[in-house]
């Protein structure tokens, strides 16, 4: 019993140490195996097209995926373009309305607490040089995760075109090995769990967004059906939720007097935080085939250890210990 639990807490520290140091190092070359992989069928199919010309019918495939790629890149900047100029070209009609808005704050603030207003504007003046300063910094950190994701997404893309070109030969020789067919019989069993995981969070994802959108609609908000969308997109960013959106705002209406509006958008956030709460571990249990009690755990843990990753390294990390130790008892009764 006691070498089974050592061997159990070695197994958790190696894979610990692997996800966090060795994971990210490996990943670019992880993404180019998984996106060739994707692209194999298509260049099969393209290959009858040329008459069996291999290598035509890859770099077409390889270009077509590119430009694709592309074309999606060049739609989201464009969006983001958009959105960009129209905040530059009315900087200074938001920036009176925010002065309007917390003048009317502080007013509502002194009528409730008897606090002076002029005093609670400057304690505000002071939070937002607060924040414009954390923002400057934390834009400087922005950059720099920036760069490092265009350097490891160019070492993904040309080691994808090396691998594709080759990836018969690569996934032949790696399978050749005893280490590759073990690996091999984990990547199969996680895909399909993984899998599994990401369909219950999407489901998850569409329930919290469509209640948001029928309580933006409910609560007469405008533009109802973007806020919404948005609102339940942001829902699965870790560490951020719906309560990032509705909780302030819900704060916002009750200091402007719209007592009706914040209620409704503070009960739309229970009912998404329920809806979640109830739903994760259960959905995803299920679809696992685990008990909820091992997913929260996973997931909690997960956070904890890996931060904001740890939304997806926790349960790879969960499902990695139980695969290996899964083969390890298997290996043990045929021996």
């Amino acid at each position: 019993m006691g070498s089974k639990i050592l061997k159990l807490l070695l197994l958790v520290g190696a894979v610990y140490l692997g996800m966090k140091y060795i994971f990210p190092m490996v990943l670019p070359f992880f993404i180019a195996l998984v996106l060739s992989r994707f692209l194999i069928p298509p260049a099969k199919r393209m290959e009858k097209l040329c008459g069996g010309r291999r290598a035509l019918a890859r770099n077409l495939v390889y270009l077509m995926f590119l430009l694709a790629l592309g074309a999606v890149c060049a739609v989201i900047l464009y969006l983001c373009y958009r959105m960009g100029s129209g905040c530059i070209r009315n900087f200074n009609y938001i920036l009176e309305q925010f002065h309007t808005f917390t003048g009317d704050c502080c007013k509502k603030v002194e009528a409730f607490s008897g606090f002076d207003a002029q005093e609670v504007g400057r304690k505000i003046e002071d939070i937002a040089g607060e924040m414009s300063n954390g923002a400057l910094k934390i834009s400087r950190e922005a950059g720099a995760c920036l760069l490092s994701f265009f350097a490891k997404a160019l070492v993904a893309f040309v080691a994808t075109f090396l691998i594709f070109h080759e990836y018969e030969q690569v996934v032949g020789m790696f399978g050749k090995t005893w280490a590759g067919q073990q690996a091999f019989e984990i990547l199969r069993h996680m895909k399909e769990a993984f899998g599994a995981y990401i369909k219950a969070q999407l489901t998850i994802m569409g329930i919290i967004t469509f209640v948001c959108i029928v309580g933006m609609y409910l609560t007469q908000t405008p533009c109802a059906l973007g806020v919404g969308i948005g609102i339940g997109l942001f829902d699965a960013l870790p560490f951020l939720g719906t309560g990032t959106i509705l909780v302030p705002w819900t704060l916002i209406d009750l200091l402007m007097g719209n007592y009706m509006s914040g209620a409704g958008k503070f009960l739309i956030y229970l009912i998404c935080t329920c809806i979640r709460q109830f739903l994760e571990p259960r959905l995803v249990g299920k679809t696992l085939g685990v008990p909820p009690l091992f997913v929260l755990a996973s997931l909690y843990i997960g956070i904890q250890v890996y931060g904001g990753p740890g939304v997806l390294l926790g349960p790879i990390s969960a499902l990695l210990i139980y695969e290996i130790w899964r083969m390890n008892l298997q290996n043990q009764e045929q021996s």
